[in-house]
């Protein structure tokens, strides 16, 4: 994850943050009795396929805020997309007035 601040900031990340568990396979290991090994991981889906990141704990919340960044970008492009329909819309409702 890159360290520089204004890098992180401007950052967009589209999936969301997940707490993998899973055991190791390992007899001996605390998972085998039941106790899982866990993980934070970015998952997104590229291509048709679910894929995922591992995340360190540090990078979890800059991730996050990637996230939010991305969807709240989405809110505004998908906002913009409307708008423009409506006003498509309405440009072809006039035109079909004047020709009357």
């Amino acid at each position: 994850m890159p360290h520089n601040t204004k890098q992180n900031e401007s950052m967009v990340i589209r999936g969301s943050v997940v707490k993998v568990r899973r055991s190791c396979g390992k007899s001996q290991c605390k998972c085998a009795k039941g106790e899982l090994h866990q993980t934070w991981a970015l998952s997104y889906s590229h291509q048709g396929r679910t894929r995922m990141i591992a995340l360190r704990d540090e990078d979890v919340p800059i991730v996050r805020k990637a996230i939010y960044r991305y969807r709240e970008a989405m809110k505004k492009l998908e906002s913009q997309a409307l708008q423009g329909i409506r006003r498509l819309h309405a440009a072809i409702k006039a035109a079909k007035r004047r020709r009357r």
